[in-house]
């Protein structure tokens, strides 16, 4: 009959449409939040670039913050209209800083459409707001010259902690290189593992909703009239309906594994990467600014000039106690200072480095990432070797970030994906489940009123 092939057609375009509906759920769920991961990073990365960056300068320069003459200075440095360190932070990490007196920029890295400082311009309310009035660190995505960047604004203050002024560092919110790579990757992956298991399933239903036509049969009245042959229909549409929901777990399972498992595991490895290289960077400038002279390894020490840096933490607590990391100096292969501490209140002073540290870093002359273990703790570490004048190797320098902290990311995305997947598969398959219910429902209300006109 022709009612059955049109139920076949229309069985199919139910289940073709809901599959696309869900695979765009999670299409666009996992894009999300994937890129909600890279804007976390790059603002955990800013926050680096700030602290470091701020920290330098105030190394560089004796003295406190202060305004004189309407000029902003840092003990008797005029900052107002001085661009030589916010250019050195553009260089050395890409990175523009700028400096504010009040609301008002007084020296900036950033340029205009024309090629022009933007020094003199005011900034926004809500950043004065927030910075100025109430002294908090104020992090925001904005326009600059035409481009998004990621902002990070925090206070500046005098000898008497009162707000004075405002630092301020931008990096552009774009996805380059190896990063776009991946997110191309990721997407790309979606659409064709989505395509392909939607193929299957609809396949897979195709078959199945053909035996199952097959079998109402509107030449036996009993099929329709017995409670068994009701029940039967009952059990092939909640099969067809199940077979749809394995449709989804299969694209769900499959996005799961490829794209969380190894794309975004990707991103978030060479974002930490990346955090790790630019803590490295700046701490070895920020101790270059503390201490001048060559590193040396002498009576069993390791000085920095004159700067005898075995068990000394200054430097190692001061680096690392704003940016959420550790920080580990070498001489050779053992630790001499260090802001690990153990479950037992002391620092591991005296330690050895693994033989692959020693392989890379002191034989090889390579900065190595390692993932290593302290205390019962996982660390993802990147060790830099500390040359002396003459170019050879006397040490190591190990910047690291705790695994839990990648690990809690991509489990975030994990359960965000999952709940949207789960509760879009529940709706898929209630509606599936009552169209099929109600489709079945009128062609056996067709067969009955068929077969009493026969009659």
């Amino acid at each position: 009959m022709k009612n059955k092939p049109r139920l076949r057609k229309k069985l199919m375009r139910v289940s073709i449409a809901i599959i696309i509906l869900f695979t765009a759920t999670v299409f666009f769920v996992t894009d999300n939040r994937v890129n909600n991961l890279i804007e976390d990073n790059m603002f955990a990365k800013l926050d680096s670039v700030s602290v470091f960056a701020l920290d330098i300068i105030e190394s560089r320069y004796e003295g406190n913050w202060n305004v004189k003459d309407g000029g902003l200075f840092l003990g008797e440095k005029p900052i107002s209209y001085n661009y030589e360190i916010v250019d050195e932070i553009k260089r050395n990490i890409d990175t523009f800083a700028t400096i504010y007196l009040k609301d008002e920029i007084v020296t900036s890295s950033i340029l205009d459409n024309e090629g022009e400082r933007i020094v003199g311009m005011k900034a926004p309310g809500d950043v004065a707001k927030r910075v100025l009035e109430n002294g908090s660190v104020y992090r925001n995505v904005e326009s600059i010259a035409g481009q998004k960047y990621v902002v990070r604004y925090m206070p500046i203050k005098d000898s008497g902690d009162e707000i004075i002024g405002m630092w301020s560092v931008a990096m552009p919110k774009a996805y380059v290189g190896e990063q776009a790579k991946q997110i191309f990757t990721m997407r790309i992956s979606i659409v064709v593992v989505s395509i392909l298991c939607g193929i299957l399933g609809c396949i897979i239903l195709l078959l199945y909703s053909k035996k199952y036509l097959s079998d109402i049969d509107t030449l036996k009245v009993s099929f329709i009239e017995s409670d068994s042959g009701g029940d039967k229909t009952q059990k092939k549409v909640l099969m067809m309906s199940l077979l749809l929901t394995f449709t989804f777990f299969l694209i769900w399972f499959v996005i799961q594994g490829f794209t969380v498992g190894n794309v975004v595991s990707k991103l978030e490895n060479d974002n930490i990467e990346n955090i790790l290289t630019v803590n490295s960077e700046l701490g070895y400038m920020l101790i270059d600014e503390i201490y001048e002279g060559d590193w040396i390894a002498k009576y069993n020490s390791l000085y920095k000039g004159e700067k005898n840096l075995y068990g000394d933490f200054d430097i190692t607590d001061r680096i690392t106690s704003d940016v959420n990391s550790f920080l580990t100096i070498f001489m050779w292969d053992t630790i001499v200072s260090t802001n690990i501490l153990k479950s037992d209140g002391t620092r591991p002073l005296g330690a050895k480095a693994s033989n692959k540290v020693i392989e890379n870093v002191l034989k090889g002359g390579n900065e190595y990432i390692l993932e290593t273990s302290i205390d019962g703790k996982k660390y993802i570490t990147k060790y830099v070797p500390i040359k002396n004048s003459e170019g050879k190797i006397v040490g190591m320098w190990a910047n690291g970030i705790e695994k839990k902290v990648a690990v809690s990311h991509i489990t975030g995305i994990r359960k965000r994906i999952t709940q949207i997947s789960l509760l879009a598969i529940i709706i898929a398959f209630i509606t599936f489940l009552c169209l099929s219910i109600k489709m079945a429902s009128d062609i056996r209300n067709f067969d009955v009123r068929l077969q009493t006109n026969i009659n």
